[in-house]
């Protein structure tokens, strides 16, 4: 069996000839658009790149460990390539997620009780015991 080879010997074949390349990491699936593989960002696969088979350089896979699971591939893509970008942001998606009647109520309450307290601890910007921070409250600016 050959081993694979690594991005090195693909990219740099030709010491004297590297090419200018992008490298992206996700996860590779199938795209919709003929000539054209798709690399989700995300494991939610909200968010992914249409890539141009032709502009991919070469690819490698990021085995899964304890500490990620999940398989992802690498991909060394042509700088100059065009790519279409898809798919809802996380900004969008962090909106929608914490947007209902229940989480707008619990981030009142919490308003309303570090107002009451000073923080999570009774002290100023203190998330530890008061022990460790004493008063954190930022004095405001020197004056001039």
């Amino acid at each position: 069996m050959a081993k694979e080879k690594n991005f090195v010997e693909v990219l740099a074949a030709d010491p004297a000839n590297v090419p200018d390349v992008i490298l992206l990491n996700g996860f590779v699936g199938n795209s919709g658009l003929e000539g054209y593989t798709r690399l989700y960002l995300n494991a939610v696969l909200n968010e992914y790149y249409e890539i141009p088979a032709e502009a991919i350089l070469h690819t490698a896979t990021a085995s899964a460990t304890a500490n990620h699971p999940l398989e992802t591939a690498y991909v060394w893509i042509k700088a100059d390539a065009e790519l279409i970008r898809k798919g809802k942001s996380v900004a969008d998606t962090k909106i929608c997620f914490f947007n209902g009647p229940i989480q707008s109520g619990q981030a009142a309450a919490n308003a309303a009780q570090a107002t009451v307290t000073g923080g999570p601890t009774g002290v100023l910007n203190c998330t530890q015991a008061a022990a460790v921070c004493g008063n954190t409250a930022w004095p405001g600016c020197p004056p001039n």
